[in-house]
């Protein structure tokens, strides 16, 4: 709440997702070009989004609390660093969750049951401290912060070209964690059913490179 800029990205940005994915997508498709074929995959470019966004603030909040040399006086306080940084990811994690969960209904881009949609939900929000990690281990400020930033935006985009590449050349992008989330969503939409195989690897991916990106970060600063 002291930077007015992260309120308004907090508040803002994921309305301003909801619009456009709303009224924007449905509008070009009825007067510009026929977009209904595309909706599946707009929707998952529109929910990667999300998580980006409170990832992003995450980041630029821990970047910020770094200047202040908030984490050296954690080094002599009771509460221990490890808990700050969870108590910091867990909260966005948690909002980032929220609009991901009600993402179909807000948007109406695509009709999929809450119960199958939840773990996907789950992977979704997850993906929040995969971001904020990797923004604080590559960035030293917040300059450098916002460069990673906009490399992070395409480079995470770089998965949904796998729908247009047949075969299993398609896992080339597996090592980008919303890979398996987009997997897991696009059987759940096409099939109606969990894609556990695909959920299964997201959850080892995100979880294993939240604890990689957690110690790196601990023995960096």
């Amino acid at each position: 709440m002291r930077d007015r800029l992260y309120v308004y990205i907090f508040a803002l940005y994921p309305i301003l997702i909801v619009v456009i994915s709303r009224f924007v997508v449905p509008w070009i498709s009825e007067k510009v070009f026929p977009l209904k074929p595309f909706y599946p995959l707009l929707f998952m470019m529109m929910a990667n989004l999300i998580p980006l966004v409170f990832g992003f603030i995450t980041a630029f909040l821990i970047i910020d609390e770094r200047d202040e040399n908030l984490l050296t006086v954690l080094r002599v306080m009771p509460i221990s660093r490890s808990s700050y940084l969870i108590y910091r990811m867990l909260l966005m994690t948690l909002f980032a969750f929220i609009y991901v969960a009600l993402f179909p209904t807000l948007t109406g881009l695509v009709e999929i049951p809450f119960l199958l949609y939840l773990p996907v939900a789950v992977l979704f929000a997850l993906f929040v401290p995969v971001i904020a990690l990797i923004i604080n281990v590559l960035a030293s400020n917040k300059v450098q912060g916002f460069a990673v930033m906009k490399t992070l935006g395409g480079v995470f985009l770089l998965p949904l070209f796998a729908f247009f590449i047949a075969g299993n050349l398609k896992y080339v992008f597996g090592p980008l964690p919303n890979f398996w989330t987009f997997m897991a969503l696009d059987k759940a939409l096409t099939m109606g059913a969990h894609d556990f195989l695909h959920l299964g690897i997201g959850f080892v991916v995100h979880i294993a490179l939240i604890v990689v990106l957690f110690r790196i970060f601990n023995k960096k600063f």
